[in-house]
């Protein structure tokens, strides 16, 4: 009995146990069925879909639709505990539109003649912006002032 007790203590102690970083958590797991297609076609716990909001990597909040998939997501597997039909799959996919996308208009812009004071366009697209010029004018007299101050100098060093 004692040869027993004492080869199971060893065995405990000599073989290795599961390892605690080896253990991803659950949010890594809706991150990795997300990130591939753009979708969480698998359901998980409520509070893996809480977990993986709280630890969402910044650009993918700002320039993903990840949190609005998780979220999707949490509530499809909220309906299907409770009985009710939702969608198997939850994402936008590759096609979707993220938080961080950059829209465009179109405008069109009518070369007629007209009065730039009336309509409050003061600058036209070739003409340089008002401060780089003022920063440029006073760049301008500052190279010129210290022209003035090396040549005031030189005079002075040849009169000695």
């Amino acid at each position: 009995m004692k040869r027993l007790l004492l080869l199971g203590t060893l065995l405990a102690v000599a073989l290795p146990g599961p390892a605690s970083a080896a253990t991803s958590p659950c949010r890594n797991k809706i991150f990795n069925d997300w990130y591939p297609d753009g979708k969480i076609a698998s359901t998980y716990p409520v509070a893996c879909y809480e977990d993986a909001l709280k630890h969402m990597p910044p650009d993918a909040r700002v320039y993903s639709s990840l949190g609005d998939d998780v979220r999707a997501a949490m509530r499809a597997a909220m309906r299907r505990t409770q009985g009710l039909s939702a969608p198997l799959q939850v994402g936008h996919g590759p096609k979707a539109t993220g938080a961080g996308e950059v829209k465009s208009a179109l405008v069109s812009v009518h070369n007629t003649p007209h009065d730039r004071a009336s309509t409050g366009v003061v600058a036209t697209a070739s003409s340089a912006p008002l401060p780089i010029l003022v920063l440029g004018g006073i760049a301008l007299a500052l190279v010129a002032a210290g022209a003035v101050g090396v040549g005031v100098r030189h005079a002075r060093q040849k009169r000695r």
